[in-house]
């Protein structure tokens, strides 16, 4: 081969020594340079390795920029037993990476969990050690004490917010007969326009229609909101399984118990009394918009 090549006699510069090498070996810009930089800018000598075979391959991985133009099939081959051999020690002495990874993440999860549960017990305690609270009467707005009662947040309501929610209804053109300013008795139109705006849905029992109070799922209401003879307004309140009879005229909250004991309350308190409006309140699941005001 050396000596199809003997015209290349007198010295030639390098970029016609390197247009001459890329267009016999194809090789890009920077793999040409490498090589003819290795040779010395000898064409005739790389030229007859190239052709040969022997230096070429071996000085490929030299240059980290080339590919896979001078990888021999049988020499990959072999690399990649070794690779699947380096690969079997390392499983046999270090166990399967994958495996490994799942059980880190199970005990994060594990770690997470314990972390929440303690979390959550943490917050159930805080919640039983929390006494409940209790607005007592003053003036006659038992309408708003029980409202606070029943969220157990100090003034969440105050006499100017559901006065806004009156002005709201005149705006909307109804009957101003729900509410006697000087007194604040609020109509119950007012109050549950209050609680919905919390985010909160109020259903009335109707206990003189039929309606069987023994079988509802007392548990799962935020609260009960009562009227005895359409004048008096307060609230019941579940607090760590145990109602609590949280009538702001009250000096101090009544425990009542569990729901076997509300049952039988309530009942009591349906027999003793002329009329009873009994309601439920449970949180919005239909995702209405919550805003105060």
């Amino acid at each position: 081969m050396a000596s199809s090549f003997s015209y290349i006699s007198q010295p030639l510069k390098h970029e016609h020594i390197l247009n001459e090498f890329q267009a016999i070996t194809g090789l890009n810009i920077d793999d040409a340079i490498h090589f003819l930089d290795l040779y010395n800018w000898k064409l005739d000598n790389i030229i007859n390795d190239y052709y040969d075979g022997i230096k070429l391959k071996h000085n490929s991985d030299e240059n980290s920029s080339l590919g896979t133009f001078y990888s021999n099939d049988d020499c990959t081959q072999q690399q990649n037993v070794d690779s699947d051999r380096h690969y079997a020690e390392l499983l046999h002495l270090y166990g399967d990476a994958d495996e490994w990874t799942r059980q880190q993440q199970q005990q994060q999860q594990q770690q997470q969990q314990h972390q929440q549960q303690q979390q959550h017990k943490s917050s159930q305690e805080f919640i039983k050690d929390t006494p409940i609270y209790h607005e007592k009467q003053r003036l006659m707005k038992c309408g708003l004490h029980s409202l606070n009662n029943l969220f157990q947040i100090p003034k969440l309501f105050t006499s100017h917010h559901l006065e806004m929610i009156v002005r709201d209804f005149d705006k909307r053109n109804f009957f101003n007969d729900y509410r006697t300013l000087w007194l604040g008795n609020y109509d119950l139109r007012v109050l549950i326009e209050a609680i919905n705006r919390c985010g909160f849905d109020v259903r009335q029992l109707n206990i003189y229609h039929g309606e069987s109070i023994y079988h509802l799922p007392w548990d799962s209401y935020f609260g009960l909101l009562i009227n005895l003879n359409g004048t008096h307004w307060f609230t019941i309140k579940n607090h760590n399984g145990i109602y609590h009879n949280l009538d702001s005229t009250l000096r101090k909250p009544i425990q009542i118990g569990g729901k076997e004991r509300l049952i039988q309350y309530l009942i009591n308190l349906i027999q003793k009394t002329r009329t009873v409006y009994l309601f439920v309140v449970s949180q919005q699941m239909n995702g209405k918009e919550k805003f105060l005001f």
